[in-house]
């Protein structure tokens, strides 16, 4: 006979500590098997990378896109990417929320963040190999495989010189 999970009114097979998958998956989220944190009729969905959505008319948008088409009035371009200046990603108010012309422009806006944060000067960037900041004058940059980095003269030397032997 298989056991069933021991939360009232649920008759799945157990998975670990007396619960079936559901309740133990909830168990080691919240703490408790009980808890469901299930947002309200209409109040949308979290997607894949934490970013809130919802599906208007059977097409599913993120909310940061929905908002600024609204503002701007019409849909936006392909390529055209929506930047959270506080790096919040459920955080949708409007002047939170930068419009980027392509995806190169979003990273350069995370690299300077970045840069800020570790050094305190957005003109640096980071050394793919030694991992330390400098300015771009200082910094060469070198293909890998599919990978684009930038790296002091030096340490692409030290790169080369290792991976020789």
């Amino acid at each position: 006979m298989k056991k069933q999970c021991s939360v009232a009114g649920c008759n799945q097979k157990v998975l670990a500590r007396g619960w079936c998958s559901k309740h133990w998956q909830r168990w080691s989220r919240y703490g408790d098997p009980s808890i469901t944190k299930k947002a309200a009729n209409g109040a949308g969905h979290t997607r894949g990378k934490g970013y809130r959505g919802h599906q208007i008319q059977g097409i599913a948008k993120f909310d940061h896109v929905r908002i600024i088409e609204e503002i701007l009035k019409h849909p936006l371009p392909v390529g055209v990417v929506v930047h959270h200046v506080n790096e919040i990603k459920t955080d949708n108010r409007n002047s939170n929320l930068v419009v980027c012309p392509d995806r190169a422009y979003h990273n350069l806006l995370h690299a300077r963040m970045n840069a800020i944060k570790a050094c305190g000067d957005p003109n640096k960037r980071k050394c793919g190999y030694c991992h330390e900041y400098d300015f771009v004058e200082n910094l060469r940059v070198y293909v890998w495989k599919t990978k684009t980095s930038s790296v002091h003269k030096e340490c692409a030397r030290i790169y080369q010189r290792n991976k020789r032997r």
